[in-house]
């Protein structure tokens, strides 16, 4: 666990204070935060496989983003599969409590290790010639081996991904010849934002991945953006959550942001300081370069990841997991816990499908349209501005030091 000192406590707490106070003054004058000015891009940017190649590798292949939560590798030798934009991957806790990861490929003939989601393995043994993988990537044993000929063991073992536990979560990047630092990646602002939600503390529940044939930045956009709440949600969370109102804190390439429920309406018009109690009547969120939100509600956290498949600019995978103290921390019974989360869950997976993903769907298939023409960003879509400035400085070539 990173533990925050009292200053940064301080700081974070007069940073929801003043987050507050402007989100009031937004609702009274129905106003929100803006970018400087207008932005113009085009259809293209979303289907062009070359773009989607330096995305894939000066993005994944270059700075860490987040692909499983610390509970979800619970005990030495659990491990998860992945499926990233460009390796297939086995993450296994270690005898030490520490995390690896491996491409999941044997080294002999290039058969996958594993082809279950997640489990438990003492050793990776593969399908094809029975040649087989210690948890910490070495090579155990060469099937035959009297026959097979002579070689360098100790070269052979599985080729390392490089990963990093922190804040609650398992960060990779991509490809095996980077190093790993996410501190520095998420910067001092963030890095201590993240320390103190202890999300360590918490568990995993149930997360659900889901292919869309989409390009994984429209993905992203849609769960950034504020301004669509009441006319794409209209039943659902339009009838909870304001609409084109945010106050955000820009970190340069993360950021974090708070909107309000409706409920948030009884305190405009005071000069209110941020108590626990506001958790009720606001979402506080953080976008976590250059793929991840991460949204805090009273109750539970709500992780939402985006990545590409492959160098398909068409295709994307996205991961929800929500967040929350186990039963034993919770206090409620078994069965309560259990109903409360599935109850989050298919309320969560009803809006998803009936009323996000087929806007996203069809925009993908809409700026396929040869003469799509150019697209506006508008002032008001700010989260969506400092997204793609993070995109597009990496794929500039400014990689992890953007």
């Amino acid at each position: 666990m990173v533990l925050v000192d009292e200053n940064q406590t301080r700081n974070i707490q007069s940073r929801r204070t003043r987050a507050l106070r402007a989100l009031l003054h937004h609702l009274d004058d129905k106003v929100t935060d803006q970018f400087a000015e207008i932005e113009r891009f085009e259809a293209v940017d979303y289907h062009d496989p070359l773009r989607a190649e330096l995305e894939r590798d000066r993005i994944f292949g270059e700075v860490p983003f987040i692909v499983a939560h610390s509970s979800e590798l619970a005990k030495r030798n659990d491990f998860v599969t992945v499926d990233l934009p460009r390796n297939k991957v086995v993450v296994i806790r270690q005898r030490d409590g520490g995390v690896k990861a491996f491409v999941n490929a044997c080294r002999h003939r290039g058969a996958q290790l594993v082809i279950e989601e997640s489990g438990t393995c003492r050793l990776f043994s593969c399908p094809y010639h029975r040649w087989s993988y210690s948890p910490d990537g070495a090579l155990r044993t060469v099937s035959l081996d009297h026959t097979f000929g002579d070689f360098d063991r100790s070269q052979l073992g599985l080729v390392e991904i490089p990963v990093e536990e922190r804040h609650g979560f398992i960060w990779a990047i991509d490809n095996a010849k980077r190093e790993i630092d996410v501190a520095a990646w998420l910067g001092p602002d963030m890095d201590a934002i993240m320390a103190e939600y202890e999300l360590d503390k918490l568990v995993s529940i149930d997360p659900h991945p889901y292919e869309r044939p989409v390009n994984w930045k429209i993905m992203q956009d849609g769960f950034l953006d504020n301004y669509h709440v009441k006319y794409a949600h209209p039943n659902t969370a339009g009838k909870m959550l304001h609409t084109n109102a945010v106050t955000l804190e820009d970190f340069g390439k993360s950021f974090w942001f708070l909107t309000g429920r409706k409920s948030v309406d009884q305190f405009i018009g005071q000069e209110v300081e941020w108590t626990r109690d506001m958790e009720a009547h606001t979402i506080e969120s953080c976008f976590l370069a250059p793929n991840a939100m991460l949204l805090k509600h009273a109750t539970h956290f709500e992780l939402l990841t985006f990545r590409p498949i492959g160098a398909d600019p068409d295709q994307s995978l996205m991961e929800m997991r929500i967040l929350a103290p186990s039963v034993e921390d919770s206090g409620l019974e078994p069965e309560h816990w259990r109903k409360r989360w599935a109850k989050n869950w298919s309320i969560l997976i009803a809006i998803l499908h009936d009323e996000d993903f087929p806007i996203l769907d069809s925009s993908q298939a809409a700026l396929a349209s040869l003469d799509a023409g150019t697209m506006l960003l508008g002032r008001n879509e700010l989260s969506s501005h400092l997204f793609r400035r993070v995109v597009n400085r990496l794929i500039g070539g400014a990689g992890a030091g953007g």
